[in-house]
This record gives structure tokens, C-alpha cells and sequence, in this order.
């Protein structure tokens, strides 16, 4: 592969300034004579969240600081919907987001926007 240097950069610029993504997915569950939705921990990767914003410089609009964009391996298992907890290094409690977007995927890593999941 012409990129297996440059992804293992990405992966050791992950391991040493980012943090740990837990990917949980949502499913349903048989309870009694309904199903129940319920999300299960698909995996846990190495990843980056990148706080800029997808809005361009200059462009006159609110910019919502809620969504980011997450940096993973390729071989991380990420889809739209699913959910994402982010534990920066050093940290002890997670940030939880929604996966807002399609992964777009580079032959060294996976990007994919997220927004702050807040409950009200």
C-alpha cells in the first residue's frame, strides 16, 4: 500500500494528542411482546476530535461550536447515527455526540462529523 507510512503517522499523532472514541450502535431488543431499542458498544478506537468549525471563515452565520469533526483509523466501524463517546487523554468523564454525517474515508484515516449529544 502507497499510504501505510503516512496512516501510521495518523495512528501514532492519535495515540499521543488524542483519545479514546467508544462507537455504540442502536438495535432492538425482544421485551415480552415488544421490541425495544436499546444501543450496544460496537468498539473502541484511538481518535482526534478536531474543535473547527465546518462553517467557513467570513461567511456571516451563528456558528454552532456543538459540532465537530472526528478523526479515526480506517479500520474503525463508524456510521451515521450511531453514537460517540470521546475521552480525551488525561480525562476521567466522556463527551457523548451524534454522529451527524456519512465517514469520509482516506486511505489513512476516517473523518465524520459530529454534534454534542445534550440531553434537556
Amino acid at each position: 500500500m502507497p499510504f501505510v507510512s503516512e496512516e501510521r503517522i495518523f495512528r501514532l499523532f492519535v495515540r499521543s494528542l488524542g483519545g479514546k472514541v467508544k462507537i455504540s450502535r442502536r438495535g432492538y431488543i425482544r421485551d415480552g411482546d415488544r421490541d425495544c431499542e436499546a444501543m450496544s458498544v460496537v468498539g473502541e478506537w484511538d481518535g482526534w476530535l478536531s474543535g473547527s468549525s465546518s462553517v467557513p471563515d467570513g461567511v456571516p452565520v451563528r456558528v454552532d461550536t456543538g459540532e465537530m469533526t472526528l478523526l479515526m483509523p480506517v479500520d474503525a466501524d463508524i456510521r451515521a447515527g450511531d453514537g460517540a463517546v470521546y475521552l480525551p487523554q488525561g480525562q476521567t468523564e466522556g463527551i457523548s455526540f451524534l454522529v451527524t454525517g456519512e465517514p469520509v474515508r482516506f486511505p489513512t484515516h476516517i473523518e465524520v462529523k459530529v454534534q454534542k449529544h445534550t440531553i434537556v
